[in-house]
């Protein structure tokens, strides 16, 4: 065999073989999973009050800024966070949490008159939901963890406003970060539980 024709045969084993390779990376390629902060069939409390008049509005909600992407953060308890890449919000991490709580809000409390700010011009909250998420973090496999303060404003402004502050740890089932993100629905609906709970007292 010539040096010719061996070299010829040995670059063409090579292409194939790259493209062997880059067939086999392709075949194997992780998909996305996409997660919302609101699972509508958890433990589903009983309305704490029923009251058709009421409307409540909530946000706007505001984040740390590392939660201000698609790409989940675990982890933050030492500062450090880990982002994953094929584990990502289906949309921005504020208004998904504002719709989750507006959804669970809206059951607690016995009403659908809630809404996520900003409000049609049509639609006139009684009360106004404002939300500082301290902390969104925990470890897959550990805990899910969610420190939030909330600020009810009454739009008629006859009973002021309240604040109130919750730290909420959930045990995820596993060491999956889709285990880790059904831990963390459950503290937004824990979340959403105290603050329906705050509005009914101030109602009192």
């Amino acid at each position: 065999m010539t040096r010719k024709n061996s070299r010829f045969r040995f670059t063409a084993l090579l292409a194939l073989a790259c493209a062997t390779l880059l067939a086999g990376c392709a075949g194997s390629k992780t998909p996305t999973v996409y997660y919302s902060l609101y699972a509508p069939t958890l433990h589903g409390a009983e309305a704490s009050m029923t009251d058709g008049d009421i409307s409540v509005s909530v946000g706007p909600v505001i984040i740390p800024d590392i939660l201000k992407q698609t790409r989940i953060a675990t982890g933050g308890a030492d500062g450090s966070y880990d982002l994953t890449e094929y584990h990502r919000w289906s949309g921005d991490v504020d208004r998904d949490l504002a719709r989750a709580l507006a959804e669970h809000l809206a059951q607690a409390l016995g009403t659908q008159r809630v809404s996520v700010f900003p409000w049609d011009q049509d639609f006139t909250p009684t009360y106004q939901v404002l939300v500082d998420v301290l902390f969104m973090g925990g470890e897959p496999g550990g805990e899910a963890i969610l420190s939030a303060r909330w600020n009810i404003i009454n739009k008629a402004g006859k009973e002021g406003s309240s604040t109130r502050r919750i730290d909420l740890r959930e045990v995820s089932a596993g060491p999956d970060v889709a285990q880790w993100v059904a831990a963390q629905q459950l503290n937004v609906e824990k979340l959403g539980e105290a603050i329906a709970q705050t509005i009914s007292e101030i109602r009192k």
